[in-house]
């Protein structure tokens, strides 16, 4: 038998390769589809939450324009606040490159990091899935990054109240996270009804974040995770995702490292902004049927009572009646 010769061979090889390079763009093309696909929708939902409160009553009373749509990122100290806040503005934004930090994170364990207050954060959407380039004014996301929450033993119902209701959002994200000491996770597990009925009783959507997914050893861990969480919180809206931050390459001493975009982050943490638009959207829409509502009963014209006939008529029916009365009494005296 004769061996094939290595031109042939050669051929082979490179066919081949040019195969497995095709697929490799391919599904890479796919992703980035996806990715732009999504933020795409949220520039579409934003547009029309701009859109709707400009045609509304309120807007037209108040000529200052409609206010951005606010996220408040809640969750206890060193569980991903700040680093989602960062990853979300990282992929609204479709940004490339060294990690830009618009929330100040910190990693875990270390000293108390002293008082810290609400900082608002202003993700900008990017309008060019190249570039960047082209983003409206209202394509704007107001991510409200909350202080840490008290420690799970020392939490009370008036901290998390007091924590939702800061900032006047429209949208509630706890995060929780994945790695967290066994004993300090299961606490912070136990204390999701209380946090979930608080975030219902302002009338707010609830939405579970549980960062650190590589933590995960396995499908079956993440799975019971789900299914704890998910009911705990009394909400099917629960995400697993890693977070951007600038120890995920490793350190660099000649240069900031450069964060390589992950299509999973990014596509976990657009699809949380887009469920987050979807909820104030509808809470918007009730508000204002509410309010329609009420401004209908309070302008329902009130029953008119029918005019009293005027003096003159009054008396005129009295002298008939007389004048009918008086011969049917003398005719029975008779």
């Amino acid at each position: 038998m004769r061996m094939p010769r290595l031109p042939l061979l050669l051929k082979v090889a490179a066919a081949a390769a040019a195969g497995a390079l095709a697929l490799i763009v391919a599904a890479r093309l796919r992703r980035e589809d996806a990715v732009a696909s999504l933020r795409r929708e949220i520039r579409e939902a934003l547009t029309a939450l701009v859109a709707d409160d400009e045609d509304s009553d309120d807007a037209e009373e108040n000529s200052s324009s409609p206010p951005p749509p606010s996220v408040l990122i809640t969750g206890f100290r060193a569980h991903g606040k700040s680093s989602l806040v960062n990853t979300a503005c990282r992929a609204l934004a479709a940004e490339d490159g060294p990690l830009l930090l618009r929330a100040e994170a910190s990693p875990p364990g270390g000293g108390s990091e002293g008082l810290r207050k609400l900082r608002m954060v202003k993700a900008v959407v990017a309008g060019s899935d190249v570039d960047g380039a082209g983003a409206g004014e209202g394509d704007v996301v107001e991510l409200l990054d909350a202080p840490p929450l008290a420690e799970t033993g020392k939490l009370t119902r008036e901290d998390i109240d007091a924590a939702i209701s800061s900032g006047d959002p429209e949208c509630v994200v706890f995060i929780l996270r994945c790695n967290a000491p066994t004993k300090e996770r299961n606490a912070a597990i136990k204390r999701l009804p209380e946090i979930s009925a608080a975030v219902r009783n302002k009338g707010l959507n609830l939405i579970i974040v549980l960062t650190f997914k590589k933590a995960m050893r396995s499908i079956r861990q993440a799975e019971e995770l789900l299914r704890e969480v998910s009911f705990r919180a009394r909400t099917d809206c629960v995400y697993f995702i890693e977070n951007y931050t600038w120890s995920n390459n490793g350190p660099n001493l000649h240069h900031p490292p450069v964060i390589r975009n992950d299509f999973e982050t990014h596509f976990t943490v657009l699809t949380i902004i887009r469920q987050c638009l979807e909820f104030i959207k509808l809470n918007r829409s009730q508000s204002k049927s509410k309010k329609k509502t009420n401004g209908e009963q309070e302008k329902a014209p009130e029953p008119k009572l029918k005019n009293n006939p005027p003096a003159e008529t009054n008396k005129q029916r009295q002298k008939l009646n007389e004048s009918i009365v008086k011969p049917f009494l003398s005719s029975s005296e008779t």
